[in-house]
C-alpha cells in the first residue's frame, strides 16, 4: 500500500496516535520558543480529532495570538522529515515552514 499524501488524511493504519501527536506538540512548542515565539498555553481544540491522523491543539502566544495546530500522530522523525504536514490554521506546511507561519510577520 502506498504511503498517504503528505497533505491529506493520515490514516490510523499508518500508526498515528494522539499520544504521539501530543509529544510532537511539546517539541513543536520548544522549537517555537527557540524561534522567539512564547507559547503560554496549549490544549486540545474543541474538535480535536476528525479521523484524519492529526489531532488539533490551540496554542496561545504571549502576544495574544490564538493558533490552531493539527499535529500528525506519527513519530517525530517522520513529521520533521517531511513525511506528512502540520496544519496551521487550516493550511498544510512542513515542520520548518509551520514554525515560520507561527511567527509574527516582520
Amino acid at each position: 500500500m502506498p504511503p498517504p499524501s503528505p497533505h491529506g488524511p493520515v490514516p490510523d493504519a499508518y500508526g498515528a496516535t494522539k499520544q504521539q501527536a501530543t509529544r510532537n506538540m511539546a517539541v513543536f512548542i520548544k522549537d517555537l520558543a527557540e524561534d522567539g515565539v512564547a507559547v503560554v498555553s496549549f490544549a486540545p481544540a474543541a474538535t480535536s480529532y476528525r479521523g484524519e491522523g492529526r489531532w488539533a491543539y490551540v496554542i496561545l502566544t504571549d502576544d495574544e495570538r490564538r493558533l490552531e495546530i493539527r499535529m500528525p500522530g506519527h513519530p517525530l522523525g517522520e513529521v520533521r522529515g517531511g513525511w506528512t504536514t502540520i496544519h496551521v490554521d487550516g493550511r498544510p506546511w512542513y515542520w520548518d515552514t509551520a514554525l515560520e507561519k507561527c511567527r509574527l510577520p516582520d
